[in-house]
């Protein structure tokens, strides 16, 4: 049976629905939650916003999200679980590392990381056994060493698994090509990776260059062209963006999604606040502004569909 491993089990490809890939119900610190348990009136609090989340989301038809929340921002495999339950969205969690390893992960091996990475996606994440069901990376303009350890890492996990990865890049850097070729040199197949943040970009030719070599291109800050601090890509430049791939012939290779986390631990209070404001919509913002303003550019209905239903399942089941 073709599916995906999610938090509370398996998911057959033909249940995944609406999709969105790269979103987090908790992104913090490691460990934040259960050493300061009444952190932002505590888990039954956060448990409560999350699930009301999103249940706004499925009535929109949202009916599965990828949680891109890795080790270092606070992942939590217990808790997606006890959302995903609660709230009926189909969750698939996320191994790998993000932007702010821990010393004791900057000192191993990437053989060893990849090892723990394998265990998340076949065993469990976080001494548990909720599976992860993607890897995902990140790094900003430059690759480090830390960073191509742990791109390496990945490299590893998802040759020996099959599991699709997701990127966290600096798209006005161009910087999904460095980490493109990084995993091509790992024997990483790019119809499994989606490089992400695209929708920073302004460079058409960066977009088509990596969709051209297989990637996936996920748009995934949709809303944060409300927001100065994500590279003067405006909403409206975001949805046109979508528009001009389609019709340069990759709207097979889009995805979409918000990047808007329920509960943002990893930002100030007013930070948070601010983010909230600027898209009251939620996880429904593609549902209510993307996928009207691309019924305005003449998209055709069963062309959005794809982007939000079957490229997302073919990404991630590798079909």
């Amino acid at each position: 049976m073709n599916g995906v491993q999610s938090v509370t089990g398996w998911v057959p490809d033909t249940g995944l629905g609406f999709t969105l890939v790269h979103e987090h119900v908790a992104a913090s610190s490691a460990g934040i939650l259960r050493s300061w348990p009444g952190l932002s009136g505590g888990r039954e609090n956060l448990m409560a916003s999350a699930v009301a989340a999103l249940a706004d989301a499925q009535t929109v038809g949202v009916r599965t999200i990828v949680d891109c929340t890795t080790f270092d921002l606070g992942r939590d495999g217990e808790l997606l679980a006890e959302v995903s339950r609660a709230s009926g969205v189909a969750i698939i969690a996320c191994s790998g590392v993000w932007l702010d390893p821990p010393v004791t992960v900057r000192a191993r091996t990437a053989a060893q990381l990849a090892d723990w990475f394998i265990h998340d996606l076949l065993e469990g994440v976080d001494g548990t056994s909720v599976r992860a069901g993607v890897i995902k990376i990140a790094t900003e303009e430059a690759i480090g060493p830390d960073e191509a350890k742990i791109i390496q890492a990945a490299g590893i996990a998802a040759v020996q698994t099959s599991a699709p990865i997701i990127t966290h890049a600096a798209a006005r850097h161009r910087g999904g090509e460095a980490q493109a070729a990084l995993l091509e040199s790992f024997g990483v197949d790019p119809h499994r990776v989606a490089i992400g943040h695209s929708d920073d970009s302004d460079d058409l030719a960066y977009l088509t260059g990596l969709a051209s070599r297989g990637y996936w291109i996920s748009m995934d800050r949709l809303p944060h062209g409300r927001l100065p601090e994500y590279g003067g890509q405006s909403v409206q430049d975001r949805i046109e963006m979508i528009a001009k791939l389609i019709e340069s012939g990759f709207g097979g290779q889009l995805l979409l999604s918000h990047d808007e986390p329920i509960w943002a631990g990893l930002l100030t209070d007013q930070d948070q606040e601010r983010h909230q404001r600027s898209n009251p919509d939620g996880l429904s913002f593609i549902s209510k502004v993307v996928i009207p303003g691309l019924e305005t550019l003449g998209i055709p209905a069963e062309v959005i569909s794809r982007l939000v239903v079957d490229n997302p399942r073919r990404w991630l089941t590798g079909r």
